[in-house]
């Protein structure tokens, strides 16, 4: 049955959206891609997630302001895992179907589907590279997210089981963004 809610959910979200093919051309960051579609590179932003920056911009200031604890080369070194696990998931040089959420001149939020029934956004999640970051429009979307967010928790994966400062800098930008209030999963069984 849970299969089947995911799926619906996955569906819900991809058919709701504004959908593109494009080749891709540049992995920023575990939630920044470039995708070449019809001549033009869009810059698109992951949807429901957030990663840790791989280099010195303006949002890792704001990160590190609110992170006070977490120096800078922790910040980056968390980024570079991340962006080797986007590498991972997604190969420079293939064509994927990603859909724009939403369509700004300076950025597009998208989400990339994999072929597998998961997108990447949730794949992201659950292998313990990202944390939320969106606003959800559909509650059940937020579900499936924060359930997948609670598992990566849970199992230690990737960042969360890292005991070094990168881990902590996963934990600290999951705290900023509201995300510590997800029930623990063996907490709400109980």
């Amino acid at each position: 049955m849970k299969k089947i809610i995911y799926l619906i959910a996955v569906l819900i979200i991809t058919s709701t959206l504004q959908a593109e093919e494009g080749v891709l051309v540049d992995i920023a960051d575990g939630d920044t891609l470039y995708f070449e579609t019809n001549n033009k590179t869009n810059k698109c932003k992951m949807a429901y997630i957030d990663s840790p920056e791989s280099a010195y911009n303006s949002k890792l200031q704001r990160d590190l302001q609110m992170c006070k604890d977490i120096p800078l080369t922790a910040m980056l070194d968390a980024g570079d895992s991340a962006t080797k696990n986007a590498k991972k998931i997604l190969q420079i040089g293939k064509t994927y179907s990603y859909s724009i959420e939403n369509n700004d001149a300076n950025e597009k939020i998208c989400e990339v589907g994999l072929g597998n029934g998961i997108t990447y956004s949730e794949q992201m999640l659950i292998d313990g590279y990202a944390v939320l970051w969106e606003v959800f429009k559909i509650k059940q979307n937020q579900q499936n997210f924060n359930s997948l967010l609670m598992h990566a928790k849970n199992k230690n994966s990737g960042l969360w089981g890292n005991s070094s400062k990168q881990g902590e800098a996963l934990k600290c930008l999951d705290k900023t963004r509201g995300n510590n209030k997800v029930p623990d999963v063996n907490q709400a069984s109980k």
